[in-house]
């Protein structure tokens, strides 16, 4: 009984009559897309007293968390973050989120750098005079690239009350647009 059930299935399954329609969709447009956590390392120059895990250590700046911030108690004019790939990407756009309080310590001045090597650098954008008006506020920068780099630094320059104090952050990401 049993090999008879297993014949009619197989002959029942394998019937060439069958029509298969594929109909192809066009692909999605491209998105921008977030290249932040395809980072393998986050280095800073200046970092928070308790270390990269603590509480408000720079690992908070890049964990998806507007209610986190990386805070460093003394800020210098030379300060930067700076995300290595292991693959080069090609980043052509950026958000940053002012921290919960004080926008004494928001960011002001600042660049963004790029480079293959992390000897020489390349200028993709520079922004002064920026001000956060709200806590928790993210505003989006947007700048021409058309290359591909393993490190993109951000030169923080100043903070909202000069060069000096303390500087905090509740997130910089990273983004690809669609290229044209």
């Amino acid at each position: 009984m049993f090999l008879l059930t297993l014949l009619v299935a197989i002959v029942m399954g394998c019937s060439k009559k069958k029509e298969r329609v594929y109909e192809l969709l066009p692909p999605d447009p491209e998105t921008d897309k977030d290249l932040t956590e395809l980072a393998i390392k986050l280095n800073v120059n200046i970092e928070n007293s308790g270390g990269s895990g603590a509480g408000e250590g720079s690992k908070k700046v890049i964990d998806g968390d507007l209610d986190s911030k990386f805070l460093i108690f003394s800020f210098a004019p030379d300060f930067y973050m700076e995300l290595e790939y292991d693959i080069a990407q090609r980043l052509d756009a950026y958000t940053l989120t002012s921290a919960n309080d004080a926008p004494s310590r928001d960011p002001r001045k600042w660049k963004i750098v790029a480079s293959h090597n992390r000897e020489s650098w390349t200028e993709l954008d520079s922004r002064e005079g920026e001000t956060f008006p709200a806590r928790r506020e993210t505003k989006r920068y947007e700048f021409e690239n058309a290359d591909t780099f393993k490190y993109y630094r951000i030169n923080i320059e100043e903070i909202g009350n000069g060069t000096s104090g303390l500087f905090q952050l509740a997130e910089w990401r990273v983004i690809r647009r669609p290229q044209n």
